[in-house]
């Protein structure tokens, strides 16, 4: 900024500014964020690839039509997944731009799981990749090297926190960002995907929202693991169908009124933190009892 800039900027808006009162300043907000449509209420019967990797107690509420305690998606969040659209947008257009392949976007699918016989029944399991690259032609150079007709693609928007490898000052790695190694939910997805579509291969595009650095994650399907997936939805399937509530996976700290969690408790002189699938839950004064919680008749 040039000397004495922002005082001639600050001068202007200044002089230029027309002051908005409380009350109409929340009016307008009221209306272009239309509250009635910032919730997710919606209940379902059956299973997403991005379950896998999730909390065995909340999916089984919501497979069983559970009414969510804590639906409210805030316009705050509605922004930031707008942001993350928007950049899946840029994506597409580039990767359409890969010479002797064809790019396919938002691409959804589902797997029939079948009863081996030792569950109770058979379940659908739903996915949808972000892109699938098809080549076009056997003659088509081959992609990354990859000898393979298929390519999945999942894209994955992240803040600086995340993506970034944390690292002292002797360099040594103490935070895996998701620039090194994936995200355990993100893997899952991507892996679901692949296993779903028949494809060998996979690439997991991050881009830090940040600052625009990206990062690409290639990798080959791993069966084993798909399948242990499916054995873990099959279990919270048949538990569901008996009426059989998981126990809650993950630890979190109540504050004193239970109007909400603590990010974090002092127990004995160390500091106990609250994991993060608890605090953001869609069944949080469902489980944590919170806020005069009580059950529908």
């Amino acid at each position: 900024m040039k000397p004495n800039e922002y005082e001639e900027i600050k001068e202007l808006y200044d002089t230029s500014l027309v002051k908005i009162g409380k009350r109409e300043r929340d009016y307008f907000f009221s209306n272009i964020n239309r509250p009635e449509n910032l919730h997710s209420n919606r209940t379902r019967k059956t299973f997403y690839a991005s379950d896998a990797t999730k909390c065995e107690r909340a999916i089984a509420w919501a497979v069983t039509g559970v009414p969510k305690s804590n639906a409210e998606i805030t316009q705050k969040s509605r922004n930031i997944f707008a942001l993350g659209d928007a950049v899946h947008e840029v994506l597409e257009g580039r990767y359409k731009k890969v010479t002797g392949w064809q790019f396919f976007a938002e691409h959804p699918g589902e797997i029939n799981i079948k009863n081996n016989g030792e569950h109770s029944s058979d379940f659908l399991l739903h996915y949808r990749v972000d892109g699938v690259l098809m080549r076009e032609h056997w003659s088509t150079k081959p992609l990354l090297g990859l000898d393979t007709d298929k390519i999945i693609c999942e894209f994955k928007t992240i803040a600086d926190f995340p993506y970034n490898t944390g690292r002292n000052r002797s360099r040594e790695v103490y935070w895996h960002g998701a620039e090194d190694v994936p995200k355990s939910d993100h893997f899952a997805q991507l892996q679901i995907g692949m296993y779903g579509e028949g494809a060998d291969y996979g690439l997991l595009h991050y881009h830090n929202k940040n600052n625009g650095d990206e990062a690409i994650h290639l990798m080959e399907i791993n069966v084993e693991y798909c399948e242990n997936l499916i054995e873990k939805l099959w279990t919270i399937n048949d538990n569901a169908l008996k009426d059989t509530i998981p126990d809650r996976p993950y630890t979190a700290f109540p504050s004193r009124d239970r109007k909400s969690l603590q990010k974090s408790k002092t127990i004995d002189g160390k500091v106990q933190k609250s994991d993060w699938h608890c605090l953001f839950c869609d069944f949080r004064d469902k489980c944590w009892k919170l806020n005069d919680f009580k059950e529908e008749e």
